[in-house]
C-alpha cells in the first residue's frame, strides 16, 4: 500500500470513528424525542379514533332506527293502532323498539301521512335542529289517521346528538346544531281491518 493510500485510509478510519462518537452523544441527547413526538401525535391520532367509534354508533343508530320504524308500521298496517293516542303513541312504540337509544324520546320526530294514491302523499321539510335550544325537544310531527286499505308512508328523522365536537368530526347535518340527521321510513297498504274505537291489547302491552 502507498503513502498515500495509507494516509487516506487512517484519514477514513478517524472519522468514522468521530461520526460514531458524535452520533452516540446525539442519541443520548434524544432522550426526550420519542415523548415530544407522541404528544405531536396523540391529539390527531385519538381525534381520528373516536371520530370513527362515533361514526360506527351513527351507522348503528340508522339501522337501529330502519328497523323500528318498520316493525311498528306493522301495528299501523293492521289497525292495532286504532283508538290509541295517534302519534304519540306511536313514537313511543318506536323508541321502546329502540330501547330509548341516545334519548329518542327527545330526539325523534315521526310523520304519518295517507293519501288516496302513494303519488299524491307528500312531506314538508323536517325542521332543522335548533342551534339557540339544543336541549329542546324535537317537535312533534305530523299524524294522519288512516282507515282499511288506505295507502301509508311513515317517515321517522332522528336527530342524532354527536358525542364529540362536530368541528372535528364533521357530522353535523347543520354546523353548529352539534346533531347529525337522519332518517327512515316505510311504505305499506293499510289491511282491510274492521273498524275499531279501542287501542288494541298488543299496542297496550308494548307501551306498558
Amino acid at each position: 500500500m502507498s503513502k498515500t493510500e495509507t494516509f487516506w485510509s487512517r484519514q477514513c478510519d478517524r472519522a468514522e470513528r468521530h461520526v460514531r462518537k458524535v452520533a452516540g452523544r446525539l442519541s443520548r441527547e434524544e432522550s426526550g424525542a420519542s415523548a415530544v413526538e407522541f404528544a405531536l401525535l396523540a391529539l390527531p391520532f385519538f381525534a381520528l379514533i373516536f371520530a370513527i367509534l362515533e361514526l360506527a354508533l351513527i351507522f348503528f343508530t340508522a339501522s337501529v332506527l330502519s328497523h323500528a320504524v318498520t316493525d311498528t308500521g306493522r301495528l299501523l298496517r293492521v289497525g292495532a293502532m286504532q283508538g290509541c293516542k295517534g302519534g304519540e303513541d306511536f313514537k313511543k312504540l318506536v323508541c321502546k323498539s329502540m330501547n330509548n337509544l341516545m334519548g329518542c324520546e327527545r330526539n325523534l320526530r315521526v310523520d304519518v301521512e295517507s293519501d288516496p294514491s302513494f303519488q299524491a302523499v307528500t312531506f314538508t321539510e323536517p325542521p332543522e335542529p335548533d342551534n339557540d335550544n339544543p336541549d329542546q325537544p324535537v317537535a312533534d310531527g305530523n299524524w294522519t289517521n288512516t282507515t282499511a286499505g288506505d295507502p301509508v308512508i311513515v317517515r321517522a328523522t332522528f336527530y342524532y346528538p354527536l358525542i364529540l365536537p362536530g368541528g372535528i368530526t364533521r357530522l353535523e347535518t347543520v354546523k353548529g346544531s352539534g346533531r347529525h340527521v337522519m332518517s327512515a321510513s316505510t311504505a305499506f297498504r293499510n289491511e282491510p281491518f274492521p273498524t275499531s274505537t279501542t287501542c288494541s291489547q298488543a299496542v297496550m302491552d308494548r307501551l306498558n
